[in-house]
């Protein structure tokens, strides 16, 4: 018998990191302070893990950095990509340093790049280029979306909110949608890997920032196809709540990374293998397992080992309608804020992880 459940498929989506080098400098960059200090990836290493991601299923890849743009090897690998390996789609994350320029742009279209995401971070260029530390990087940014709806690619953004840019979250959305983008992503700052080093001043209080949040999504909703808001628990978006993609939505975002083969990749089999039973044996449920089954289980289980790893919730979490499938927010986060921000939404728990997906999207 078919389920709910069934509608929604895990993503078959991921990132390939092409490098740290960039020209911008943006103050809440995870890697600013160790960005020239990383060894980026030869052409070959990359094509062997272009290769390794089209066998473990994935057919949409998007490349990430670091500006991926500013490697010699980028429209080579594009071609690559695309021609020799025939993924269904390829995604540009960039901050529109040569997407700006109609040639450049034309050419990776023409190449294959089907969707570029470019990074706006200011409603106008004073903030915008402060938060890049690179004069010109707004006009670059607007120009990028012009040549990429003009050579025939898809146009996404997206937005860090942080401490200077969270009071004109109405006035960015007003200037994205000037841009002509229909998909756009509010991305609170999520303290993994190296995040914990950004410029601790820049990261807002959900609390704070929230409400700003809610009124652009009043403003504009049915103005975008899509507007997501990554990485803030549900308690902090009620009435809102299907608008958000936190760590364990990730899994069935269409836009999103598959975690469970981004671990394969990053830590090895053997690493991934144990994260698995850890997660199966301690963090799921036997009546979702049932439901969901055995692929979607195993995804979600990694999931919730790595949200233990890293986030941490209150007591009163516990009681939330929420909090089984939210996990709550990044130690980091909660060693610099605390906890009593968070509070209980009451009603019937909801088992489902990828119920806010389903809504958002119509799947």
């Amino acid at each position: 018998m078919k389920t709910i459940n069934d509608d929604v498929q895990l993503t078959t989506r991921l990132d390939a990191n092409l490098g740290y080098a960039c020209n911008n400098n943006c103050l809440f960059c995870y890697f600013r302070d160790r960005k020239n200090l990383r060894c980026n990836p030869t052409t070959k290493d990359l094509k062997r893990l272009f290769s390794q991601m089209k066998n473990f299923g994935i057919d949409t890849i998007e490349m990430t950095g670091g500006e991926v743009t500013i490697r010699p090897d980028f429209l080579d690998l594009v071609s690559y990509a695309k021609d020799h390996l025939r993924y269904q789609r390829i995604s540009v994350i960039t901050n529109g340093s040569r997407f700006c320029d109609e040639g450049f742009a034309k050419e990776a279209i023409k190449r294959g790049v089907d969707d570029v995401i470019v990074s706006v971070h200011g409603h106008n260029a004073e903030l915008h280029d402060r938060l890049t530390e690179r004069k010109g990087s707004f006009e670059e940014a607007m120009a990028s979306a012009r040549n990429i709806f003009r050579f025939g690619a898809t146009c996404r953004t997206n937005t860090v909110i942080n401490e200077l840019n969270y009071r004109h979250a109405i006035d960015i959305a007003e200037t994205i949608r000037g841009m002509g983008v229909k998909k756009i992503n509010y991305i609170f700052f999520s303290p993994l890997d190296d995040a914990s080093e950004t410029q601790k001043e820049l990261w807002p209080r959900y609390s704070d920032a929230a409400p700003y949040v809610k009124k652009m999504i009043d403003q504009f909703r049915g103005q975008f196809d899509a507007i997501s808001i990554k990485v803030i628990p549900f308690c902090f978006m009620e009435g809102y709540e299907n608008f958000v993609t936190d760590f364990w939505q990730n899994l069935y975002d269409p836009f999103e990374w598959d975690f469970y083969n981004r671990v394969r990749i990053r830590r090895g089999l053997f690493i991934r293998t144990i994260a698995v039973l850890v997660g199966l044996l301690f963090f799921m449920d036997i009546s979702r397992m049932r439901r969901i089954g055995l692929k979607k289980s195993l995804s979600e289980a990694i999931a919730r080992v790595q949200s233990f790893r890293e986030s941490a919730k209150s007591a009163v979490c516990r009681s939330c309608k929420y909090d089984r499938v939210c996990p709550g927010v990044w130690k980091d986060y909660a060693k610099r804020f605390g906890l009593e921000e968070l509070r209980s939404i009451s009603g019937k728990k909801i088992d489902d992880v990828e119920f806010s997906v389903r809504e958002r999207f119509n799947i």
